[in-house]
């Protein structure tokens, strides 16, 4: 059986209970309906609402039979926006989780459609992980028939550095930032390591330790390769540097100490494995998308990809061969692993096939997930809701779904119950 089906009901467990919560508080509480209002309204399930989680909306009151016309807007200056066009119901309510809309830029029922379709009129891409993520936001939301407005609300979104504060870490020969969670979770949580600074000029490090801190999971964001402005001239990884930053992590406070967990996107997968597979008795378990899933030597010039006290790590000439004696020994690693690989990625054209022969070396456990996103391009392992460095044109929604559903498995792997005895 396909790995990525085999992996699907718990990633659609967690969509479903984030939908269904959304859809829940909308029924019960009404939260976010303009008040005293009769007519055409909104109603949001949250608002504010968070930035890494889905908000649901509906359209209250609207004429049956009708067409209504519902826009987003970014605020201040509405340059960002998107709109989508639904038939009314007979119960005069449009529900965007659940209605197909008859025109938009997206296809099927989609909450957050009007959120990651947003597009700037001045033609400029969504590059800034601040704007689309660090920082709290609005989005206006317009609803017309027959080209009159009948209804509007504010959605005020939170950004990550207000759920997700982080401080400066320069302890134990290692740097970073660590994310802790402002969540009054009770208990201890498993902490994470964020490979960060091994895919130059894009945002996934502290994006990813963000979010991961605003779901309540401690987070450590570690520069790989050293400091900004003393970086290591050559592209390795000292083993003696990540095993300092376990030591840092488990020493925090609500970290559990026995479930640390690894990340690495891109060309840090290769190293969230590596450090998993390497030190089973340490690490827990390994989240590593979009990478391979051996260790490879850094180019142009052959050099250790990893070392330990001084000497090299056996690592792998190029990503072009997947074969089964260049894949780690991912079978080691005690706790859940989560893979992914996007069909149309355009700097690692055989990210499949790294992790189809990653699963033959370690058939699906209980809170694995292997997700394997066809239509999906390079930097589908980001926060989903956002149009965040999303592609253009069609290879855009398959994108989006491929964050969703990878987000969805990160949360399940990281709340599913321990293999730790006593845990």
């Amino acid at each position: 059986m396909n790995p990525a089906r085999r992996t699907r009901s718990a990633a659609r467990r967690v969509l479903a209970a984030l939908a269904g919560v959304a859809l829940a508080a909308v029924a019960l509480a009404g939260c976010g309906t303009q008040q005293g209002a009769a007519g055409p309204r909104f109603a949001l399930s949250a608002n504010p609402s968070p930035v890494w989680q889905p908000v649901g909306i509906q359209v209250l009151a609207l004429p049956p039979g009708q067409e209504v016309t519902i826009r987003a807007s970014l605020v201040p200056g509405g340059l960002w926006s998107s709109q989508a066009v639904y038939a009314v119901p007979g119960d005069g309510v449009v529900d965007l989780t659940r209605d197909v809309p008859l025109e938009a830029p997206f296809t099927g029922a989609d909450g957050m459609g009007l959120f990651w379709t947003m597009r700037s009129s001045t033609g400029e891409a969504a590059t800034s992980d601040v704007t689309w993520g660090g920082s709290s936001f609005s989005i206006d939301l317009q609803a017309s028939v027959g080209g009159r407005r009948v209804a509007e609300t504010r959605v005020q979104r939170t950004g990550l550095s207000v759920a997700a504060p982080s401080r400066a870490v320069f302890d134990d020969g290692i740097t970073g930032d660590y994310f802790q969670p402002t969540s009054s979770a009770e208990g201890v949580r498993p902490g994470i390591i964020v490979f960060d600074g091994t895919d130059p000029g894009e945002p996934t490090g502290v994006l990813v330790s963000a979010t991961l801190a605003a779901f309540g999971f401690p987070t450590l964001d570690l520069s790989t390769y050293g400091s900004a402005g003393q970086l290591d001239p050559v592209r390795s990884l000292p083993a003696e540097r990540f095993l300092s930053a376990v030591s840092w992590l488990r020493a925090q406070p609500g970290v559990d100490d026995q479930r640390i967990f690894t990340f690495g996107a891109s060309r840090g997968a290769q190293l969230a494995l590596w450090a998993a597979s390497a030190y089973p008795g340490t690490v827990y378990g390994a989240i590593a998308p979009g990478g391979t899933t051996g260790l490879i030597c850094p180019s142009p010039v052959p050099s250790p990809a990893v070392t330990v006290g001084g000497a090299w790590v056996p690592c792998t000439t190029g990503t072009h061969d997947p074969a089964p004696a260049a894949v780690l020994d991912v079978q080691r690693i005690p706790g859940p692993v989560v893979l992914g690989c996007a069909g149309r990625d355009e700097e690692l054209g055989n990210g499949c096939a790294w992790l189809a022969a990653a699963a033959r070396k370690r058939p699906l456990r209980e809170g694995d997930a292997y997700l394997i996103a066809p239509g999906a391009t390079h930097l589908f392992y980001l926060p989903p809701y956002t149009p965040l460095l999303l592609p253009a044109g069609s290879a855009a929604q398959p994108t989006e779904r491929a964050r969703e559903a990878l987000w969805a498995d990160v949360m399940a792997a990281l709340t599913a119950p321990s293999s730790v005895p006593g845990h």
